[in-house]
């Protein structure tokens, strides 16, 4: 579980200077490629952004070498959490392509965009509303809202060990409210399922080098 790759928090500081003059009539498409809609309200650190789910019948070479090309070469590869990550950035917006392989003959995943036209955005403070320990960095907060679902992404760092970061997540949702479901652990891992009336919460931790990452999402049933 890599939490936290540094391209891809650069990506989205990056698109944060971004104008919002595009959509997704700006995104290339492949040929036979099915899309959904993944969400209408989305902001991820305070700016909006679009997505669409897509299924198209090609493997993950070919999906990077046709975007590779319609983009002339100025994309950035990545990782993060299994997914393989396309990114491009111009004058005028963002684009992400977050891409699986299904089988021998589809792919799928997300295609990503920064700023859809005419969605204003409400200042608050990153992380807001969400267990941060004390001293905690907000990396990144991502908040979710349609018809089907509402939820909240937030990713952090904290300098305490990660043992010490999960008994403070304990102590703290217990006060709460929240009930713990479940709790896993591996050498470098911890994750905490828990449960409030209508809600759910998830809090993944992972010690890399000398800082706990933090990935905590919540969202209703």
């Amino acid at each position: 579980m890599k939490i936290i790759p540094l391209l891809f928090l650069t990506l989205f500081l990056a698109a944060n200077s971004a104008r919002a003059d595009c959509d997704y009539d700006d995104f290339p498409l492949m040929p036979d490629m099915l899309l959904a809609s993944i969400g209408s309200n989305i902001q991820w650190n305070q700016t909006p952004m679009a997505g669409r789910s897509f299924r198209v019948p090609a493997n993950l070479v070919t999906v990077k070498d046709f975007y590779t090309k319609a983009w002339a070469d100025e994309v950035d590869f990545s990782a993060f959490n299994g997914w393989e990550q396309i990114l491009h950035i111009n004058q005028h917006c963002m684009m992400l392509i977050q891409v699986k392989r299904q089988n021998d003959r589809y792919s799928y995943g997300q295609l990503l965009i920064t700023n859809p036209p005419g969605k204003a955005v409400v200042a608050q403070v990153l992380g807001d509303g969400m267990p941060v320990p004390p001293g905690a960095q907000v990396i990144s907060d991502m908040r979710s809202d349609d018809d089907i679902r509402q939820g909240r992404m937030v990713l952090l760092l904290n300098a305490e060990d990660m043992h010490t970061t999960a008994r403070w997540y304990e102590t703290e949702l217990k006060q709460q409210g929240w009930s713990l479901e479940q709790r896993s652990q591996q050498a470098n891992g911890v994750v905490l399922s828990y449960s409030r009336k209508r809600e759910l919460m998830t809090v993944g931790l992972l010690r890399h080098q000398d800082k706990t990452q933090i990935l905590v999402n919540r969202m209703d049933r």
